[in-house]
């Protein structure tokens, strides 16, 4: 933590509503954008976010200010979409299948960035590229997605993912490379795309 933020989580464990204010408005969007990307659910993101910070703020007497707050914070907002995804399972298949409504282009979880410069015929391709990872990240099992979520996009280090889950960073690194796997595995098996990619 900064010195600010480790400022604001001191005024705000001592109840002073304005100051979680403040942390909740720097992390707020973030949170929902992971969430988004792992629930591929608008209505279900916003509700998870909510419920994120809900609980943040209840836990805040209990938080470690040794600890990292950005990760403290990941970690509740895992546990909310782990409830949920189990929630799920014990949906009807019809209710699943109405959940599973194309998202608008603004709602879009994995940022595209500026269109590259030049020929017009590379800002299609980059485009078609990303919309395939996207399709082959949502055909993958959760516990997969949200690993490579937390690598990928929001750049979480392998301990602080492993504190976010709860597991060794040897398990990070042995889970994140299975999930690597499968999204190549889609990638290659769906839209012909053979990837390479980093494994650190």
């Amino acid at each position: 933590m900064d010195a600010l933020e480790r400022d604001l989580v001191a005024a705000a464990r001592e109840g002073d509503r304005d100051a979680f204010r403040v942390l909740a408005e720097r992390y707020y969007r973030r949170v929902y954008r992971m969430l988004l990307a792992m629930t591929r659910d608008p209505d279900a993101a916003l509700d998870l976010t909510q419920e994120t910070f809900a609980k943040a703020l209840r836990g805040l007497p209990e938080f470690e200010m040794t600890a990292s707050f950005h990760t403290w914070l990941h970690r509740i907002a895992h546990h909310a979409f782990v409830d949920w995804t189990r929630r799920r399972r014990i949906r009807t298949p019809q209710a699943l299948e109405d959940d599973a409504r194309p998202q608008a282009a603004d709602e879009q979880p994995f940022p595209v960035g500026p269109r590259p410069p030049g020929d017009p015929a590379d800002a299609v391709e980059v485009e078609e590229s990303l919309r395939a990872v996207r399709a082959a990240l949502e055909a993958l099992r959760p516990a997969y997605r949200e690993i490579l979520i937390l690598r990928e996009v929001e750049g979480l280090s392998y301990p602080e993912i492993a504190a976010v889950l709860k597991v060794r960073p040897g398990t990070v690194m042995s889970r994140l490379f299975a999930a690597r796997m499968a999204l190549r595995a889609v990638l290659r098996e769906r839209f012909g795309m053979d990837v390479g990619g980093r494994e650190g």
